[in-house]
């Protein structure tokens, strides 16, 4: 071996600590848009970045690359990283998957769980509704999430959990909240109680179909809200 190789290795410490510096990096970000301090449209400025995030550019932009393969931050060579908006099409098909998910995830989680499993959920859907406002707020968007994905964990799937973690993040991370209608609180409320009382019946059929509407009714008002601010881009040949 060349004497001087040692030289031109990195050793493992470094890529350790690369990558971490990489992971912090992603993660600050990965908050910014989800606090809104950056919106979805707006430029994602390295330099502004360096300064906010007190690191060096590298591990900054490996993490706005890790992003942009995540399809949270987007990138055009004239304009270079951005916040990613979410647009129509990609709405409904979130909405679909997840559904598929989530029905899965009833299932399993009667098939599996047991009745303090089923404590976990409530307690989430209270935590959710002690929660009040008049109007949406990322907590809420949040708190919704963690409720759903009790189900998930109650089925006893780590993976199920974090593929609908990822789906609910494209959704809550990007979206505008101007437009929600406040309405669909008291609705979805009670298609949460509803789909409680039949999965405690082990009602599997009645359970998914309850999931399934809810989530259709979601994407719907979704789709309604983003139709408002950009009605130019509302038509879809699914629709």
């Amino acid at each position: 071996m060349n004497k001087n190789s040692d030289s031109m290795m990195i050793k493992p410490g470094h890529n350790r600590k690369s990558n971490t510096l990489i992971e912090e990096a992603y993660l600050k970000i990965k908050q910014m848009i989800l606090e809104q301090k950056v919106a979805p449209g707006q430029r994602l400025v390295t330099n502004d970045l360096v300064e906010i995030l007190n690191m060096s550019r590298t591990p900054i932009i490996n993490a706005l690359n890790r992003l942009v393969q995540d399809g949270f931050v987007g990138f055009e060579s004239f304009r270079g990283f951005y916040v990613r908006p979410i647009d129509i099409q990609e709405v409904w098909d979130a909405f679909g998957v997840r559904e598929a998910y989530e029905v899965y995830a009833v299932g399993q989680a009667i098939n599996v769980g047991d009745a303090h499993d089923m404590a976990k959920v409530e307690e989430k859907l209270r935590i959710h509704e002690q929660y009040m406002h008049h109007y949406y707020t990322r907590k809420k968007f949040i708190l919704d999430s963690e409720f759903h994905l009790q189900i998930a964990v109650m089925a006893k799937n780590r993976i199920l959990r974090w593929l609908l973690k990822r789906n609910f993040e494209h959704i809550f991370l990007r979206a505008r909240l101007e437009n929600y209608d406040p309405k669909r609180m008291e609705s979805s409320a009670q298609e949460h109680h509803l789909l409680i009382e039949s999965m405690k019946k082990k009602d599997i059929l009645g359970s998914s179909e309850i999931i399934r509407n809810h989530v259709q009714k979601a994407r719907a008002h979704v789709i309604r809200c983003l139709s408002e601010e950009e009605p130019g881009e509302v038509e879809l040949a699914s629709f």
